[in-house]
């Protein structure tokens, strides 16, 4: 039980962790409800995708943990990121699960609304805390400047990502199972109009989203130094 509370306490942000992890609960609670209200599965893919989401987290909370320990080499934080972009746009990706929403269905749309945006919010949460762990990690090893040009490329490529998810119809172990096919179609996309187009949007909305985010992290200057001036 020591061994367990240790292994706990050495996490970084377990707090947030467990905030989410609880509202990650209300999420399958919700659906749960729906399944047993209506005798349908229709959105069981919801609690996956959520799934997918916590991934990039695990992974940047193990890289940003052993950085802490002084245990991170450049080579290894570079493996972690690169890790952790495999699967970085399942994240912000279950917003696009919106477009799933229709009237036709013995649920009221209402619930189906409620349900499906707090599952896109909680994973876009959870991609927003992994983004910001391996935004210090970077910050670490290559310098604040380096570091935020990693994480404008990261964004970037997710929103590529997004668009092969949703419109492609590709996933992340794709990458390892069909890398061929991925590699033929990316080249394909990248003449694409359209895919160009909602790749700039996403990309550029993710970014106004995590600088706020950034944001809300960290406390005001002046409320720091008014807390040491008196």
């Amino acid at each position: 039980m020591q061994k367990l509370k240790r292994f706990y306490e050495s996490f970084p942000f377990r707090e947030q962790v467990v905030r989410l992890l609880g509202l990650s609960v209300m999420c399958v609670g919700l659906l749960v409800f729906r399944m047993y209200h209506s005798g349908s599965i229709r959105f069981m893919f919801l609690s996956w995708n959520l799934f997918l989401a916590w991934v990039p987290l695990g992974i940047a909370l193990l890289t940003y943990r052993r950085m802490g320990q002084g245990q991170l080499r450049g080579h290894h934080g570079l493996a972690g990121w690169a890790a952790w972009l495999l699967f970085f746009p399942n994240a912000p990706y279950i917003i696009t699960d919106l477009l799933h929403l229709t009237r036709r269905s013995a649920v009221p749309i209402w619930y189906d609304s409620l349900m499906v945006f707090s599952y896109a919010l909680v994973g876009l949460l959870a991609g927003l805390l992994s983004l910001y762990l391996i935004h210090r990690v970077m910050d670490q090893l290559l310098g604040r400047v380096a570091a935020w040009g990693v994480v404008t490329g990261s964004l970037l490529l997710t929103g590529f990502g997004v668009y092969l998810g949703r419109f492609e119809r590709w996933n992340s172990w794709d990458l390892l199972t069909n890398p061929a096919g991925l590699l033929g179609d990316v080249l394909v996309q990248l003449t694409n109009p359209t895919a160009l187009r909602l790749t700039a949007v996403f990309a550029l909305m993710l970014t106004l989203i995590y600088y706020t985010f950034v944001g809300f992290l960290q406390p005001p200057s002046g409320h720091v130094a008014a807390k040491h001036s008196s």
